[in-house]
């Protein structure tokens, strides 16, 4: 029987303590860290499929020694609140196949490596490492990926091999993508659920970046400092950018089996997320375009609009406030934002004093200010609005933007 979780050669009693690391490169290319706990009874390699445009040659891939960094994952760990992540064990058989010119072996601290460009070249590593017959038959969606392998020796002494991180670098088939090779395996087969207790940290580009923001409650976590407060950047060979933030997502539970791919939102630039009027501005958020949950609610609704609809959303917001602003200024007092600096936001539909609720406090004056707004609907995740007031508004007021800007999401997909 073939039980495996990520992709082993041989039978393992335990991996654990999954980690994963992402970053997309300046000339196209991705960086990979990614470090577990696992039992190892013999020698073994562990198998991560990699989408590599077609017909990559045998030195695509960059390995990198992090043998004098081991620290790496406890380092990054600094920048967020401490999770522990958990996957199940694989098991497999190696088979042997007809030979030809054996791949290329790279040695990268504790660790022997190989890129095998596609499924068919596993013919030319030594056996031990190759596998099951059947695997790759049992897998379509990795017919034309290209692997990298990694071997492993047995634990001397140890329970569990606790080694430095492996990483590389790879070309990505499609730049505006980040990959995370996630997916459980179970008898050869992919179930279309699985158990997950994974952690996985990324550094966006800077379109994904802005549609982040600081996350989503649920979703991705933004670090509050740049990565180089926490990651030394002398050992870690360029794989992070200590200059930017970075972002976490727990994955805990059952959730849909397959690798994460975080992937910017067609149709899209960096101009189109942000904007402004005489006295407001706002942010486009869509963080739920990067979101696995997608057979939860509300997130599979905000999912589906963040990844094929944004710019709808884009378009409408700026012409959207602007007319919400001009048909209530009868009613209310509005200022430009460099006039109305006081900050309050919205606790639910309650005006408080602040930016935050770690800072805020309940209730708030009437004099200038500038209130930042959250409004969301059933379909469109919170987005980030700021208008200034010359007085602030009472409750009616308040109700009244709230609503207007709900209905300038609404319409937008209509």
């Amino acid at each position: 029987m073939l039980r495996t979780m990520c992709c082993f050669t041989r039978a393992v009693p335990f991996v654990g303590q999954t980690k994963i690391f992402a970053r997309g490169l300046p000339d196209g290319r991705q960086a990979l860290v990614y470090a577990m706990k696992v039992d190892v009874k013999e020698e073994l390699a562990m198998v991560l499929p990699l989408p590599v445009p077609p017909g990559s040659p045998d030195d695509a891939v960059e390995f990198v020694d992090l043998s004098g960094y081991s620290a790496f994952f406890t380092d990054l760990a600094k920048a967020f609140p401490e999770w522990v992540a958990m996957s199940a064990a694989p098991q497999g058989r190696g088979f042997a196949v007809p030979k030809s010119m054996p791949l290329r072996v790279v040695e990268v601290g504790a660790f022997e490596a190989s890129f095998v460009p596609r499924v068919q070249d596993f013919s030319r590593l030594d056996e031990r490492f190759r596998m099951p017959r059947g695997f790759f038959e049992a897998l379509p969606m990795y017919a034309d990926h290209g692997f990298a392998v990694f071997r492993l020796k047995p634990t001397q002494g140890a329970p569990r091999l606790d080694v430095h991180p492996m990483a590389f670098r790879f070309p990505r088939r499609d730049a505006k993508t980040l990959f995370f090779p996630t997916v459980h395996v179970h008898d050869g087969s992919v179930p279309k659920t699985a158990q997950f207790d994974h952690k996985l940290t990324a550094q966006t580009s800077p379109l994904m970046t802005a549609l982040l923001g600081q996350g989503t409650p649920g979703l991705w976590t933004a670090s509050p400092d740049p990565l180089g407060a926490s990651i030394d950047n002398t050992k870690d060979h360029g794989l992070t950018d200590g200059a930017q933030h970075g972002y976490q997502l727990a994955l805990s539970g059952a959730l849909p089996n397959h690798d994460m791919c975080l992937r910017e939102p067609d149709g899209l630039t960096l101009a189109d997320v942000a904007g402004e009027g005489d006295v407001f501005s706002w942010q486009l958020r869509g963080a739920a375009a990067f979101s696995p949950m997608t057979d939860l609610q509300p997130h599979r609704a905000w999912a589906e609009t963040a990844r094929t609809r944004l710019p709808q959303v884009a378009r409408a917001l700026g012409p959207g406030i602007s007319a919400l602003v001009k048909r209530l200024s009868g009613q209310l007092s509005f200022a430009p934002l460099s006039v109305a600096k006081e900050p309050h936001f919205l606790n639910g539909r309650q005006l408080w004093t602040g930016t935050d609720y770690v800072n805020g406090k309940n209730g708030a004056g009437r004099g200038a200010g500038y209130v930042q707004f959250t409004p969301f609907t059933k379909t469109v995740e919170p987005q980030s609005v700021r208008i200034g007031f010359a007085r602030l508004p009472d409750e009616a007021g308040v109700e009244a933007v709230l609503r207007g800007l709900e209905d300038v999401l609404q319409s937008a997909l209509r």
